[in-house]
Protein backbone atom coordinates (compact mmCIF):
# COMPACT_ATOMS: atom_id res chain seq x y z
CA UNK A 1 0.00 0.00 0.00
CA UNK A 2 0.66 3.44 -1.28
CA UNK A 3 0.91 6.06 1.95
CA UNK A 4 -0.54 8.86 0.22
CA UNK A 5 -0.33 12.68 2.12
CA UNK A 6 -3.69 13.51 0.80
CA UNK A 7 -6.69 13.92 2.67
CA UNK A 8 -10.16 13.09 1.40
CA UNK A 9 -13.61 14.09 2.84
CA UNK A 10 -16.07 11.13 2.59
CA UNK A 11 -19.54 12.56 3.03
CA UNK A 12 -22.65 10.28 2.60
CA UNK A 13 -25.67 9.39 4.84
CA UNK A 14 -25.87 5.42 3.97
CA UNK A 15 -23.63 3.89 6.84
CA UNK A 16 -23.06 1.10 4.79
CA UNK A 17 -21.93 2.96 1.65
CA UNK A 18 -19.62 5.60 3.60
CA UNK A 19 -17.80 2.33 5.40
CA UNK A 20 -17.16 0.36 2.35
CA UNK A 21 -15.87 4.05 0.79
CA UNK A 22 -13.58 4.69 3.57
CA UNK A 23 -11.91 1.22 3.86
CA UNK A 24 -11.50 1.27 0.03
CA UNK A 25 -10.08 5.06 -0.14
CA UNK A 26 -7.99 4.12 3.33
CA UNK A 27 -6.62 0.74 1.73
CA UNK A 28 -5.10 2.99 -1.12
CA UNK A 29 -3.50 5.08 1.12
CA UNK A 30 -4.80 7.76 1.73
CA UNK A 31 -6.09 10.18 4.77
CA UNK A 32 -10.26 9.74 5.29
CA UNK A 33 -12.19 11.78 7.31
CA UNK A 34 -15.74 10.52 7.14
CA UNK A 35 -18.95 12.57 7.84
CA UNK A 36 -22.87 11.86 7.54
CA UNK A 37 -24.22 15.08 6.79
CA UNK A 38 -23.41 18.44 5.65
CA UNK A 39 -23.47 19.62 9.18
CA UNK A 40 -20.74 17.61 10.28
CA UNK A 41 -18.61 17.56 7.46
CA UNK A 42 -18.91 21.54 7.23
CA UNK A 43 -17.57 21.30 11.13
CA UNK A 44 -14.49 19.12 10.23
CA UNK A 45 -13.64 21.50 7.06
CA UNK A 46 -14.10 24.97 9.34
CA UNK A 47 -11.24 23.54 10.86
CA UNK A 48 -8.88 21.22 9.09
CA UNK A 49 -7.16 21.08 5.30
CA UNK A 50 -8.57 18.63 2.85
CA UNK A 51 -7.39 17.74 -0.65
CA UNK A 52 -10.45 16.36 -1.64
CA UNK A 53 -14.40 16.31 -1.46
CA UNK A 54 -16.40 13.36 -2.15
CA UNK A 55 -20.18 14.19 -1.32
CA UNK A 56 -23.60 12.21 -1.43
CA UNK A 57 -25.82 14.33 -3.55
CA UNK A 58 -28.66 13.54 -0.85
CA UNK A 59 -28.62 14.24 1.95
CA UNK A 60 -30.56 14.59 5.12
CA UNK A 61 -29.56 18.43 5.83
CA UNK A 62 -28.23 19.48 2.34
CA UNK A 63 -27.67 18.69 -1.05
CA UNK A 64 -24.39 17.69 -2.48
CA UNK A 65 -24.24 21.15 -4.85
CA UNK A 66 -24.99 23.32 -1.58
CA UNK A 67 -22.47 21.83 0.47
CA UNK A 68 -19.92 21.61 -2.60
CA UNK A 69 -20.20 25.55 -2.67
CA UNK A 70 -20.00 26.02 1.15
CA UNK A 71 -16.62 23.69 1.27
CA UNK A 72 -15.08 25.73 -1.63
CA UNK A 73 -15.66 29.39 0.65
CA UNK A 74 -13.15 27.33 2.66
CA UNK A 75 -11.14 25.51 0.29
CA UNK A 76 -11.73 27.05 -3.36
CA UNK A 77 -9.24 24.82 -4.77
CA UNK A 78 -10.55 21.59 -3.21
CA UNK A 79 -11.64 19.12 -6.39
CA UNK A 80 -15.31 17.66 -5.41
CA UNK A 81 -16.49 14.47 -6.79
CA UNK A 82 -20.51 14.13 -6.34
CA UNK A 83 -22.08 10.87 -6.35
CA UNK A 84 -25.61 9.86 -6.54
CA UNK A 85 -27.97 7.29 -7.53
CA UNK A 86 -30.26 9.90 -9.49
CA UNK A 87 -28.98 10.11 -12.81
CA UNK A 88 -31.12 12.75 -13.82
CA UNK A 89 -29.84 15.55 -15.91
CA UNK A 90 -31.10 17.84 -13.82
CA UNK A 91 -29.01 16.73 -10.95
CA UNK A 92 -25.99 16.24 -13.06
CA UNK A 93 -26.45 19.94 -14.46
CA UNK A 94 -27.23 20.83 -11.01
CA UNK A 95 -23.44 19.20 -9.90
CA UNK A 96 -21.57 21.12 -12.88
CA UNK A 97 -23.21 24.25 -11.89
CA UNK A 98 -22.13 24.21 -8.39
CA UNK A 99 -18.60 23.46 -9.75
CA UNK A 100 -17.51 19.66 -9.43
CA UNK A 101 -14.83 17.92 -10.34
CA UNK A 102 -16.82 14.66 -11.85
CA UNK A 103 -20.32 13.06 -11.33
CA UNK A 104 -20.73 9.43 -10.58
CA UNK A 105 -23.36 7.57 -10.52
CA UNK A 106 -24.46 4.98 -7.41
CA UNK A 107 -23.65 2.23 -7.27
CA UNK A 108 -20.43 2.95 -7.66
CA UNK A 109 -17.35 1.21 -9.69
CA UNK A 110 -14.44 1.46 -7.19
CA UNK A 111 -12.04 1.34 -10.08
CA UNK A 112 -13.61 4.27 -11.47
CA UNK A 113 -13.71 6.30 -8.44
CA UNK A 114 -9.96 5.55 -7.27
CA UNK A 115 -9.51 6.62 -11.28
CA UNK A 116 -11.25 10.17 -10.33
CA UNK A 117 -9.56 10.48 -7.17
CA UNK A 118 -6.29 9.94 -8.82
CA UNK A 119 -6.96 11.85 -11.71
CA UNK A 120 -8.84 15.30 -9.28
CA UNK A 121 -5.57 14.91 -6.57
CA UNK A 122 -3.02 14.87 -9.64
CA UNK A 123 -4.57 17.74 -10.97
CA UNK A 124 -4.74 19.71 -7.90
CA UNK A 125 -1.31 18.86 -7.37
CA UNK A 126 -0.16 20.03 -11.16
CA UNK A 127 -1.87 23.43 -10.51
CA UNK A 128 -0.67 23.97 -7.45
CA UNK A 129 2.74 23.50 -8.53
CA UNK A 130 2.35 25.59 -11.30
CA UNK A 131 0.72 28.50 -9.25
CA UNK A 132 3.82 28.28 -6.87
CA UNK A 133 6.22 28.27 -9.81
CA UNK A 134 4.21 31.58 -11.45
CA UNK A 135 4.28 33.70 -7.77
CA UNK A 136 8.39 32.86 -8.12
CA UNK A 137 8.72 33.79 -11.63
CA UNK A 138 10.47 37.64 -11.97
CA UNK A 139 7.35 37.99 -14.42
CA UNK A 140 4.62 35.58 -13.73
CA UNK A 141 2.48 34.89 -16.76
CA UNK A 142 -1.89 35.09 -15.82
CA UNK A 143 -3.19 32.82 -14.09
CA UNK A 144 -5.79 31.08 -16.31
CA UNK A 145 -6.49 28.03 -14.44
CA UNK A 146 -9.97 28.82 -13.65
CA UNK A 147 -10.83 29.33 -17.46
CA UNK A 148 -8.84 26.19 -18.05
CA UNK A 149 -11.28 24.31 -15.26
CA UNK A 150 -13.85 25.50 -16.68
CA UNK A 151 -13.49 24.59 -19.97
CA UNK A 152 -13.11 21.51 -18.50
CA UNK A 153 -16.63 21.36 -16.69
CA UNK A 154 -17.99 22.37 -19.85
CA UNK A 155 -16.34 19.51 -21.55
CA UNK A 156 -17.37 16.91 -19.22
CA UNK A 157 -21.29 18.14 -19.22
CA UNK A 158 -21.53 17.77 -23.07
CA UNK A 159 -19.54 14.57 -23.34
CA UNK A 160 -22.80 13.16 -20.56
CA UNK A 161 -25.06 15.02 -22.86
CA UNK A 162 -23.63 13.09 -26.24
CA UNK A 163 -23.67 10.21 -24.09
CA UNK A 164 -27.59 10.17 -22.81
Amino acid sequence: MVRHSDRILLVDDDTSSLEVLHEVLTRAGYDVVSAESGHEALEFVRGDSINLAILDFNLPDTTGSELLQQIKQFHPAVPVIIMSANTSQSVKFDVFEAGAYTFISKPIALPQLLQFVTRALDLTHQWTSSHRDRRQAVRPAADTSPIQIKKSIFFRWIQIIKHK
